[in-house]
């Protein structure tokens, strides 16, 4: 089973997320009764829809929210979307400052931070992510002790210590304000601090960039953006699959979320709920997303509890992956 628990919610910020989660669980339950078999077509407004949507945050959700962003404006041709990176972080601090309608998120919005209580969280997919270097290295497989060592400890500097060439590693470490370094930190390095490489911009594509041109170098990505120049790695000889993720053999992977504050936008409803047909759900699948339907619903459940009971104490969320 597949359970996540999130710390104690403020009271002004509960009723908002409750209800932002039984929404989810409603749209998830259609979802799963109509398919993802294509025989259902994206439903297509009548009323005619307008205005411009300003999207900005996470790198590993933005080809989907681009792609999605495509197909909504030729359907709607009065609307306008724009879809910028940035990270989650800023993503989370756009929207919660009104200076984007929708702030995408590797991330949880942790409600001490977050505290308005109209920030609802739209949950579009779940995203894997995978360890990668570059063509230079041939070691196909790591453990999770030996990537604490290359990325925090410092224990092990060159491939040669592992079985790979006389070389040293580079470890590639995104900003802070990256949702995949957030996500990376707790699954992969158990908390720990990164060393090695601090990019100056949060961008998947410059990740991949900077690992493919740089002997050595060593980094992490969403599959979403995972290309032929460099190659995922296995973590304790599991790769991210969908049986492996759903099963609970591969820890690195998290939901993707699409968090506003204006709901009563039609516009902007219309696209967050866009996001949740088949249509965009197939799409997602071939972008290397997870749809939501193909995640068990209860691993979907979140329960409220207090910090004392929590078995691990990370800051905002703890999430066990488990056998389902």
């Amino acid at each position: 089973m597949v359970t996540h628990y999130a710390l104690a919610l403020p009271k002004q910020a509960r009723g908002g997320m409750i209800r932002s989660i039984r929404s989810l669980l409603l749209l998830v339950g259609i979802m799963m009764v109509t398919g993802l078999t294509g025989c259902v077509e994206a439903p297509h407004s009548t009323t005619d829809l307008s205005g411009h949507i300003q999207i900005v945050g996470s790198t590993a959700l933005q080809p989907l929210a681009n792609a999605a962003a495509t197909l909504f404006q030729k359907q709607h041709p009065q609307t306008s979307i724009e879809v910028q990176g940035g990270g989650s972080l800023a993503g989370l601090q756009a929207v919660t400052a009104h200076k984007a309608n929708i702030g995408n998120s590797d991330v949880y919005a942790d409600p001490a931070i977050y505290p308005d209580p109209n920030l609802t969280d739209h949950i579009v997919c779940v995203i894997p992510f995978a360890m990668v270097v570059g063509p230079g290295i041939s070691i196909t497989s790591l453990t999770q002790q030996q990537i604490i060592d290359i990325f925090s400890t410092g224990k092990i500097h060159n491939w040669q210590q592992i079985g790979g060439p006389d070389l040293p590693i580079v470890p590639v470490v995104r900003p802070p304000t990256s949702g995949t370094r957030d996500t990376f930190r707790k699954y992969i390095l158990g908390g720990r601090d990164e060393k090695g490489t601090l990019l100056k911009t949060d961008s998947s594509a410059t990740v991949l960039d900077v690992v493919a041109r740089t002997p050595g170098a060593i980094g992490y990505l969403a599959l979403s953006v995972l290309t032929p120049k460099v190659h995922a790695l296995a973590i304790s000889g599991v790769m991210p699959t969908l049986d492996n993720i759903t099963t609970g053999r591969y820890l690195f992977w998290g939901y993707e979320h699409m968090y506003s504050l204006d709901d009563n936008n039609a516009t902007i409803s219309a696209f967050l709920d866009f996001m949740l047909t088949p249509e965009v759900q197939q799409q997602a699948q071939q972008m290397g997303y997870i749809p939501i339907a193909r995640m068990r619903l209860a691993a979907l459940s979140r329960t409220y509890t207090t910090a004392s009971t929590l078995p691990i104490a990370y800051e905002n969320e703890v999430i066990h992956h488990e056998s389902l």
